[in-house]
């Protein structure tokens, strides 16, 4: 054995045993080996230190580093005879994907590591972890009891030496009873989990332990235990130097502030996890934390912060969409590459070229905007690769309780829209929209083997043969994009048999393509049309700088509803300036104007973040108050009365004061008054005040 050869599997051996311990040492172990092995041409020492670099790149969260990493090491797995590592590549390349969200995708790597290691009899030492890993991808799209019927089925290939698979599964089983609600069993096996990770040597699974603490006890309403937990496990994820699970535990740690009400936490945490994503070139996951700051702006009705946030989320999203297209297109070309180096005859040439005309096929689906003229433009170019006569986009209409098939073409001919409601129990498109599976039909004729594999459906041959083209093969395949079903694509040929593998692959890869171009056209409409109305509704009156009456007649009654669904108290006051006409007329509007400004800042300073402020109309103010006991609104008022003395004055003689009327609800009990008349109570009761004499105020309790 050469002294080079020697080295390099030292270097494997030494990086082995830090590998999930030691991440710092891990990674410069790792690049010793790869620039070791690049220099000497050793194939081993380059896919190992590929797919180790992708596994460490995959811990600091750097998803798409990771899946770089990972595509060259599958190369050498591919022409360097180490096609036995095949199955450990796929595992990584799906627990990457399961940080990136991408679980359907994951599922897929994992199912295919399995297939290969079943059909070579190869590292079958990896089918509990893979299956492990399969559990936890169902979790992620909240299938609980098929994660815990996973485990359940990999039990006979379980090493219990191997500490860390075993750490691993009772995390998941924690959080597999965690979702079924049966929190006992989930805090065993949390317990169970934590004296795991003490024996084992992945510093990750502590830190699940405190995660699944945290989620236990939110769900359990300890409110502060959870949040004990949750603070301690980002600081605990942070210092131990692995951001494995950071982002889906921020998540739903700035989820449970915000339904806890501490806003000003989250909206600080949110900006460090914003900061924090931007240092790690977490592009996938940082458009998350934009939108989570812009829902937490828009529920303070701070509009211009969160239109800012909106934009960035929106904008973040188009830019990691472009990358991840470039990124699935530079796979293909290594694909190319490939195939190239392995070509020896006809037929591997011919799928290079098939595989050019995906990529130009890819290109269009992500430069094209209008979905009509996409739908075209596909059907013209995939006659050319697969044998069909009919192509057709679906998009689901949950409002509408239907599948929209907004384009279809057969022969060459456009023949319009068409729906199908979710309710057609005949419908394969509806068997698709329920269970996001793919429906893949070889021979029409064949209806035993179709009812065999399609139960559910109730059909007859007349039913799904198309009459028109007499189709013998059809594919419908589902549009899923970020673990969402949007709509399905439809292909029918009038030849038995039509699709082989290849033919699925490409399908299957072009729904990808399609779902993304698509839900970006969607986002770039509801953008505009969120800026439109942004614009449309300036809510902010620009002499006072309280709300005005547009923001008067578009929010208040989302409160007054949320009040009475809430059983909240509800307080409304409308205000009127006494003496306002008599300064106008003798000092003049600017005077006026200097008058409105000095009250609407003496009521903001008064009710502070307690209510809200509108401008009814010139020298009207209203106040909204939910969830304030009435003594305490009461004291609120009097106090704008009380102040509101030396408010404004010109002279010796002009002075002016505040008059009110004002109505208070106890628990949201007005569910069968309509909002004008509860907006009249309080009118009549300003109107009742200044008829007494200026500076009063009037307060009335409504029973129903």
């Amino acid at each position: 054995m050469s002294e080079n050869y020697k080295q390099i599997r030292s270097l494997v051996h030494e990086i082995e045993e830090v590998l999930y311990s030691d991440f710092a040492k891990a990674k410069h172990l790792t690049e010793q080996l790869l620039d070791l092995s690049m220099s000497l041409n050793d194939s081993f020492g380059i896919y190992k230190a590929n797919n180790w670099l992708g596994v460490l790149s995959t811990n600091e969260g750097k998803i798409d580093e990771a899946l770089n990493y990972f595509t060259i090491a599958m190369t050498y797995t591919s022409i360097n005879g180490l096609g036995k590592e095949k199955p450990s590549i796929l595992n990584n390349i799906g627990t990457a994907l399961i940080v990136k969200q991408n679980y359907f995708e994951a599922i897929e790597n994992l199912s295919s590591a399995l297939n290969y290691i079943y059909e070579f009899d190869e590292r079958k030492d990896l089918i509990f972890l893979i299956n492990l890993n399969i559990a936890d991808a169902y979790l992620h799209i909240h299938q609980p009891k098929e994660t815990i019927s996973v485990i359940e089925r990999a039990m006979p290939f379980y090493d219990d030496a191997v500490k860390e698979e075993g750490a691993v599964m009772l995390a998941t089983l924690a959080y597999a009873f965690i979702l079924l609600e049966d929190y006992n069993k989930a805090y065993e096996y949390i317990l169970l989990c934590e004296e795991a990770a003490e024996q084992s040597r992945y510093v990750a699974i502590q830190i699940l332990v405190d995660f699944y603490k945290a989620k236990y006890f939110e769900l359990t309403d300890a409110h502060d235990d959870a949040m004990y937990f949750y603070e301690r496990v980002i600081k605990h994820q942070l210092e131990g130097n692995t951001y494995y699970y950071y982002n889906q535990i921020s998540l739903d740690f700035i989820e449970f502030l915000k339904s806890n009400h501490h806003r000003e936490k989250a909206r600080q945490y949110i900006e460090s996890s914003i900061d924090l994503a931007n240092k790690m070139g977490w592009n996938w996951t940082v458009q998350y934390y934009y939108k989570a700051q812009a829902e937490l702006y828009a529920d303070e009705l701070d509009w211009q912060n969160a239109l800012r946030s909106v934009k960035t989320y929106f904008d973040m999203e188009q830019e990691y969409k472009q990358k991840s297209n470039l990124l699935n297109f530079n796979c293909f070309k290594i694909q190319e590459k490939i195939l190239n180096i392995n070509a020896k005859n006809r037929s591997l040439n011919d799928s290079v070229q098939r595989l050019k005309q995906v990529n130009s096929i890819l290109k269009l689906i992500n430069s094209t905007s209008d979905v009509k003229l996409l739908i075209k433009i596909l059907y013209d170019s995939l006659k050319t690769l697969l044998n069909i006569e009919t192509f057709a986009l679906g998009l689901y209409e949950d409002e509408e309780n239907r599948i929209h098939y907004v384009s279809k073409f057969e022969n060459g001919v456009s023949v319009g829209e068409s729906n199908i409601s979710y309710n057609n129990e005949k419908s394969f498109s509806v068997f698709v929209k329920r269970t996001g599976t793919p429906i893949i039909i070889n021979d029409i004729s064949d209806l035993n083997a179709i009812q065999a594999s399609y139960p559910n459906v109730k059909f007859t041959k007349d039913d799904i043969v198309n009459r028109g083209n007499h189709s013998q093969s059809l594919v419908i395949w589902p549009l899923i994009t970020e673990s969402r079903s949007i709509g399905l694509i439809n292909c029918q040929s009038t030849s038995k048999n039509t699709f082989s593998d290849f033919d699925l692959e490409l399908i299957e890869m072009l729904a990808a393509h399609l779902a993304v171009a698509l839900e970006n056209f969607k986002q770039k409409s509801e953008l505009r049309e969120a800026i439109t109305r942004l614009n449309r509704l300036s809510f902010i009156d620009s002499l006072t700088n309280v709300y005005n009456r547009q923001a008067f007649n578009e929010y208040l009654p989302q409160f007054y509803q949320r009040a009475i669904d809430e059983k909240n108290n509800l307080a409304f006051a409308m205000v009127d300036l006494d003496n306002f006409k008599n300064l106008n007329d003798q000092y003049g509007h600017q005077e006026g104007d200097l008058c409105l400004i000095a009250f609407a800042d003496l009521i903001k300073r008064t009710i502070g973040n307690l209510g809200y402020i509108y401008r009814y109309g010139g020298d009207e103010f209203s106040l909204l108050f939910i969830g304030l006991d009435k003594a305490l609104v009461q004291k609120i008022l009097e106090e704008i009365m009380l102040l509101s003395k030396s408010v404004y004055s010109v002279g010796e003689v002009l002075r002016i004061t505040a008059s009110m009327g004002a109505i208070f609800v106890e628990n949201g009990k007005c569910k069968s008054l309509p909002l004008n008349a509860f907006i009249n109570y309080a009118d009549n009761a300003l109107y009742i005040a200044k008829s007494e004499g200026k500076n009063t105020f009037k307060f009335v309790d409504y029973t129903e």
